[in-house]
C-alpha cells in the first residue's frame, strides 16, 4: 500500500522547510530574514506580506520540528476529510485569525503602557519594540481544533501524558492552558499564546460554518 501525503499539507511542509533553510542561509549573503517575521503595524519594520510569510518562519529547529510533526499528524486526517481546497482555507484563515487576536492583545498591552494604540505614529515618540511573531502555531491550532470537532472520540497521546485522551477533551485542555498562560503573561514566556487562541477560535468557527451550511 502506497503512502500518499495530501498535496495541500505536502506543499505547506515543503515551504516551511524552505523557509527554515532560508532563515539560516540568507544572513550569510547579507539578507535579513526578519523582514518575513510579523511586526506590530506600528513598527517601522512592518510589511503587509508578513501576514503570510511569518507562518513559514520558525524560531529554531525544535520549533519547526514540533510544528511540522503536529501539522503532519493532524493535517493528514483533516485534509482527507475536507479536501485540499478547504484544508488550505482552514490553514490560512486560522493563521490570519491568530494574527488578529495577537494584534488585539498587543494593542491592549501597548495602550495600557503608553495611552496610544499606535504610539510611534500617534505620539511621535519611539516606543520600545516587542519581538516579532513567527511560526505556524496559530494555523496549526486551527487544524488541531478542526480535528477535535471532526473526530471528537479519537484517542490521542500528548507529550508526556502516559494515557490516551479523547480529542474532544485534550484540545480544549491545550487551548485552556494557552488562555491561562496568556492572561498570566509571564515575562520569561516568549510564546504568543493569544495567537494560539486566535487560531483555535477561527478553526472552530470555520468547521462549524462548514458543517452548518455546506455539509449535506
Amino acid at each position: 500500500m502506497k503512502f500518499h501525503l495530501p498535496p495541500g499539507l505536502k506543499n505547506i511542509l515543503i515551504i516551511m522547510v524552505l523557509g527554515a533553510m532560508a532563515q539560516t542561509a540568507l544572513p550569510r549573503v547579507g539578507i535579513d530574514p526578519t523582514n518575513w517575521y510579523l511586526f506590530y503595524p506600528d513598527s517601522e519594520n512592518f510589511r503587509i506580506w508578513q501576514l503570510i510569510t511569518h507562518i513559514f518562519c520558525h524560531g529554531g529547529f525544535s520549533h519547526i520540528l514540533f510544528n511540522g510533526i503536529a501539522l503532519f499528524s493532524f493535517g493528514m486526517v483533516v485534509e482527507h476529510r475536507l479536501g485540499t481546497s478547504l484544508f488550505l482555507k482552514l490553514f490560512f484563515i486560522s493563521g490570519l485569525g491568530a494574527v488578529l487576536l495577537h494584534f488585539g492583545w498587543m494593542a491592549y498591552w501597548i495602550f495600557d503602557q503608553t495611552g496610544y494604540l499606535f504610539p510611534n505614529i500617534t505620539s511621535g515618540q519611539e516606543f520600545v519594540p516587542y519581538p516579532p511573531m513567527l511560526g505556524a502555531s496559530g494555523a496549526l491550532y486551527g487544524v488541531m481544533t478542526a480535528f477535535a470537532l471532526l473526530y471528537p472520540e479519537e484517542s490521542m497521546i500528548f507529550l508526556f501524558l502516559p494515557y490516551p485522551i479523547k480529542a474532544k477533551y485534550l484540545v480544549p485542555i491545550i487551548v485552556g492552558l494557552d488562555v491561562l498562560l496568556g492572561i498570566i503573561d509571564l515575562e520569561s514566556d516568549n510564546i504568543a499564546h493569544f495567537a494560539h487562541i486566535g487560531g483555535a477560535l477561527f478553526g472552530f468557527l470555520f468547521v462549524k460554518v462548514w458543517q452548518r451550511y455546506f455539509v449535506r
